[in-house]
């Protein structure tokens, strides 16, 4: 069984290409079906359907992600996606202090994030402090985790609150930090550009530095992120083909 782990790997950087990607989610559910606990392969399988839902068509995407999100929360050590929706804001915070590597939240919350934004707002609600909480504890265990991924979410959790004015009780301006601390911590993982001009940028109406951030993105070498580096750079060029509707 180790010979599984060992081929999924090296396909681990050439996971941009679908077919790769789909083959590393195979080899490690049927590593799982052997080891149906091992927190590890439940943490990559999580960042792996997460990954996976850039693909599909938008149609299959929440199935992807509450597939992604479901072996999150089993990392964690929950049964499922369901029990993790059930907890309350305490629950959760509880059962985060027994997590230790960051993997395990992140692409946990980044799955249930997506979910969230798929549903009506007002049912969303309920379920809002979940991603902070989560975030949070990234930030706690080490800000730094793939290429500031937390801090980078945080800031568009803010921006996104931001929308809803007084409601949340978050101002744009209150996301702007976090994007630069993100960028700060790697500034070669280009998705913290993306989203500071995409989440922030944009809401800012500041077409000057959506433009400066985005063409960045697209200069910049493809370095040690090659998954969502050449993702960042695809929805770079979507952007700025797109930028005179957007400030208009």
């Amino acid at each position: 069984m180790t010979d599984l782990a060992a081929e999924a790997e090296t396909l681990f950087p050439v996971r941009y290409e679908l077919s790769n990607l789909e083959r590393m989610i195979s080899l490690y559910e049927l590593w799982l079906a052997t080891k149906p606990g091992d927190v590890a392969v439940l943490a990559r399988l999580a960042q792996l359907g997460y990954e996976r839902s850039t693909f599909v068509p938008e149609k299959d995407k929440e199935a992807v992600l509450r597939t992604a999100a479901d072996y999150g929360f089993r990392s964690l050590g929950l049964s499922g996606l369901d029990e993790g929706f059930s907890l309350s804001d305490d629950g959760l915070r509880t059962l985060l202090t027994r997590a230790t590597d960051p993997a395990t939240v992140l692409w946990t919350a980044h799955s249930l994030g997506l979910i969230l934004s798929r549903m009506n707002p007002f049912s969303a609600i309920p379920h809002r402090n979940k991603m902070r909480i989560m975030y949070d504890r990234v930030i706690e265990l080490d800000p730094s985790y793939y290429g500031g991924s937390a801090p980078q979410a945080v800031g568009a959790l803010l921006a996104n609150l931001s929308d809803y004015g007084f409601l949340f009780g978050v101002k744009l301006a209150d996301a702007k930090f976090s994007f630069e601390w993100a960028i700060l911590l790697d500034p070669t993982y280009l998705e913290n550009h993306l989203a500071y001009a995409w989440e922030y940028a944009r809401r800012a109406k500041d077409r000057a530095l959506f433009e400066e951030l985005l063409q960045h993105v697209l200069d910049a070498p493809i370095g040690d992120w090659p998954f969502w580096n050449r993702h960042a750079k695809q929805k770079a060029a979507e952007y700025l083909a797109d930028v005179n509707r957007l400030f208009r």
